[in-house]
């Protein structure tokens, strides 16, 4: 049971990095921040987070990149 949430939660995570890049990439990103947190806490394996980790800082950094560049997000 405990697995199906860190997976669900690992999910919800790399969703809102690739929702970071297209929207708003300072309210997307710890909000997956905090879900994969939660996912890491609940499961202890890597296999399920560290994808949905590197998906959410990549999407955190181009949506970042950007929003600065082009002073507003692509919504």
């Amino acid at each position: 049971m405990r697995d199906t949430w860190a997976t669900v939660l690992s999910v919800v995570a790399a969703a809102a990095g690739i929702a970071a890049i297209v929207t708003r990439p300072f309210l997307c990103a710890p909000i997956g921040l905090l879900c994969l947190l939660v996912a890491a806490k609940l499961s202890a394996e890597r296999r399920i987070t560290a994808p949905a980790a590197g998906v959410l800082v990549l999407g955190a950094l181009a949506g970042a990149a950007v929003a600065v560049g082009f002073t507003k997000p692509l919504y």
